[in-house]
């Protein structure tokens, strides 16, 4: 190919290139602020790491009521992303979220209640959030609870039967995870 039929084709090119940046802009503005939070969260090919500004939008939509952004905030207090780590804040934003049926902030909060952080230490109110999620099948809880019967902790008796049960039924709700369902 000559310099000359190049020319033209790198303009356009450039052109497409330019009109796909504004046309992922323009996107990324009419998602919503969790959306874009999580991009900045994650960042992607087009739009860099940013946790100050995820924080910023998970905040303002966590106040507004969106479960999720609780959620999200919980997790950046708990382990200090674009914030100090504060574990009181973070089982404060985690509750929200678990009490809106989120599991994955059911078991991150019965996490802090077993550990103590944020929250007073107290195995039987981490075991009712594991069994919350676990009840909506989140595979780390099932798999939590599976544990503490085995080994009779995390406020659960021992019980080897049940614990075959539970492993089961992790194994059953990990695959549906992995599977996309």
């Amino acid at each position: 190919m000559s310099k000359q039929c190049t020319k033209p084709l790198r303009a356009l090119l450039a052109a497409l290139l330019s009109g796909l940046v504004w046309s992922l802009m323009m996107d990324s503005a009419h998602a919503g602020p969790v959306d874009q939070a999580r991009l900045y969260l994650r960042g992607s090919a087009e739009v860099a790491v940013n946790l100050p500004k995820a924080f910023s939008l998970f905040s303002a939509a966590a106040k507004a009521g969106d479960t999720q952004a609780a959620y999200y905030l919980g997790m950046m207090y708990r382990n200090g992303m674009g914030v100090a780590a504060d574990a009181r804040a973070a089982a404060r934003w985690l509750t929200v979220a678990a009490h809106h049926q989120m599991p994955a902030a059911m078991f991150a909060l019965a996490n802090l209640y077993l550990s103590g952080e944020g929250v007073k230490r107290d195995e039987l109110v981490a075991r009712r959030w594991i069994e919350k999620a676990a009840d909506l099948e989140y595979p780390d809880a099932v798999m939590a609870m599976a544990i503490g019967l085995r080994d009779g902790s995390m406020g659960f008796e021992r019980n080897e039967a049940l614990y075959e049960t539970q492993m089961r039924f992790a194994q059953r709700a990990l695959e549906r995870r992995t599977s996309g369902m």
